[in-house]
């Protein structure tokens, strides 16, 4: 067909002008398509693309910080005797961050103990008196008044034993809380204290916080939180310049509320590879693919006709509707162009060019789809 063009625009038309010819003839070829394809249904043997929303990239910044924080207070009052720990370093297995002084609790624990020490003597020796008494009063050698005396003196020292061991407990617990404890393996990011200084029970004296896990902090937009909702939570990458390196995270948590002035969602990404240094204030990018506000689409560029300078597409019933170049992108299966049109959106399907004209140095070729 190629070559019956060439031959008849030669006869046609003067060499002087083979552009001319080329062009007119190319028009024709067209114009003849356009013609037979308009308002007829698809058929069969007819390929037809997809309209798909055109997607827009928007990088959101945010900064690393520690899963959460732990104030440090004491639970009695009293004066510091050391410092186990500074800032920026990591709480040991013992957990202890400062201790109390506890010479006075200590003390109070030793009478306590010497005074169980007398009553479990004085109880023994209930328990032989009230057994020789009990002897002698089934001989009738003794009144069952005294006997009854001695029981009740056993019952006596036996409630000021549990007691002794109730308050044994207290000053314990006390002597436990003498010491300023954080969680083990978090780091010390406030300290409020030093040695010798007296401290009252409940008083602030540092923080702790767990770097060993990483989140990034992040204020969707509505339509931004459900395009990283919808996508793969096992998917999402984070990009850290700081690093110039990417990391995968997931979605850590999600706040239910949402802040009136801006009207954004707070949600929070977890960094699921580890990095070093791991600590607060490294950049995070988080990338998002959302759609184009025009409502511009994209479709193959074999879907898009260019005719007398303007732009149009063919639905899939023949219609022809003019649309907008936004531009284009390369796509798993080939270029992309970026279109709009009041009457165009996602999910239309539209008629790819079975033959199309394409004028070169040579001269007029039809081109179609099948070669």
């Amino acid at each position: 067909m190629a070559t019956d063009l060439r031959s008849f625009a030669a006869k046609k038309f003067p060499m002087k002008e083979p552009n001319r010819c080329y062009r007119y003839f190319g028009t024709i070829v067209r114009s003849l398509w356009l013609v037979a394809a308009s308002g007829v249904a698809a058929g069969p043997g007819v390929h037809l693309a997809t309209a798909e929303p055109a997607l827009r990239e928007v990088t959101l910044t945010g900064f690393t910080r520690a899963r959460a924080e732990l104030p440090l207070a004491t639970e009695t009052a009293g004066r510091v005797v050391a410092v186990a720990y500074d800032i920026g370093e990591t709480i040991g297995k013992d957990g202890i961050f400062a201790r109390l002084d506890d010479t006075f609790i200590e003390l109070e624990l030793a009478e306590v103990e010497v005074q169980q020490e007398r009553l479990r003597t004085r109880v023994a020796y209930d328990r032989r008196e009230i057994k020789r008494h009990t002897e002698l009063a089934r001989r009738k050698h003794t009144s069952a008044s005294d006997l009854s005396a001695l029981e009740q003196t056993l019952r006596d020292n036996r409630y000021e034993l549990q007691a002794l061991e109730i308050r044994q407990k207290v000053l314990r617990e006390r002597l436990l809380r003498t010491r300023i404890r954080a969680p083990a393996g978090w780091r010390i990011t406030r300290r409020n204290l030093e040695p010798g200084q007296w401290v009252q029970e409940g008083e602030n004296v540092g923080a702790a916080a767990d770097f060993a896990t990483l989140i990034v902090p992040f204020a969707l937009t509505p339509d931004q939180y459900r395009t990283l909702t919808d996508s793969d939570n096992e998917g999402i990458r984070l990009h850290l310049p700081d690093l110039n390196r990417d990391v995968a995270a997931s979605i850590y948590r999600t706040y239910p509320g949402f802040d009136p002035v801006t009207r954004k969602l707070a949600v929070d990404l977890v960094l699921r590879d580890r990095v070093e240094p791991h600590r607060g204030g490294l950049r995070a990018r988080l990338g998002l693919r959302l759609p184009e506000r025009t409502g511009a689409v994209t479709l193959p560029s074999t879907a898009v006709e260019h005719s007398h300078e303007e732009l149009w597409v063919t639905r899939e019933d023949g219609q022809r509707l003019r649309v907008i170049l936004l531009g284009s992108e390369q796509g798993p299966d080939g270029e992309r162009l970026r279109v709009a049109a009041p009457d165009l959106a996602s999910g239309q399907r539209f008629r790819l060019l079975r033959t199309f004209a394409a004028i070169n140095h040579y001269g007029l070729k039809v081109h179609s789809l099948e070669d």
